[in-house]
């Protein structure tokens, strides 16, 4: 299943097959305490079905939150408040960029940025690659013959929902730390994703 990103930006896009059905839309807000809150959310009957999960983003005195999403796993803080993103998407070694994170099928999962690969989700018992986010040349559907960034995944067992949230957290704080696009997101050519791309090549 391939999702391009649409515009390339993981606080406000849409993620949206190659024949242009939208899967997931992804939008931010700013609360009057100032801190930006990115709302995911699929087509459902009503908005509050929407949600797939909140993630208020942390600040030097706060820690990143993931709300909304019982798909997600780590030390919860009070009831409803959410799982901290950091115990989500945690650590297994000081300096790596790598995180890790466990699926609603209990296997461990790990996402990892690669140089001029992508961002790349392998199952860690197997190895076996389940999704890659890359920056390249669409062949067929509504963005034929455009580079664009696209999430690919693979049939697995783990769900979706995880899959793409766990993403747009990788995403959104590597953008943060790097400063801004990355490699593999700087160079959209409908960077506002109306359609208006040269056709790459």
């Amino acid at each position: 299943m391939d999702l391009f990103l649409v515009p390339n930006n993981p606080e406000h896009t849409v993620l949206v097959s190659p024949n242009g059905v939208a899967h997931y839309q992804v939008s931010t807000t700013k609360t009057s305490h100032g801190r930006r809150v990115t709302t995911i959310q699929r087509p459902a009957e009503s908005v509050e079905a929407s949600v797939v999960a909140e993630v208020d983003w942390g600040n030097f005195e706060n820690p990143t939150v993931v709300r909304r999403c019982p798909l997600v796993r780590g030390r919860s803080l009070l009831p409803d408040e959410g799982v901290l993103a950091s115990d989500f998407l945690y650590k297994k070694y000081q300096f790596s960029s790598s995180r890790y994170f466990l699926g609603d099928d209990a296997i461990e999962y790990r996402w990892k940025f690669i140089k001029g690969v992508g961002c790349v989700l392998i199952r860690v018992d197997t190895k076996e690659e389940i999704a890659r986010y890359s920056f390249a040349l669409s062949k067929e559907g509504l963005y034929a013959g455009e580079r664009k960034s696209r999430l690919n995944i693979q049939p697995c067992s783990v769900e979706l929902d995880l899959i793409v949230v766990s993403f747009l957290i990788m995403l959104k704080k590597k953008r943060e730390k790097s400063g801004g696009d990355h490699l593999y997101c700087a160079h959209d050519e409908d960077p506002q994703g109306d359609g208006g791309g040269d056709g790459g090549g």
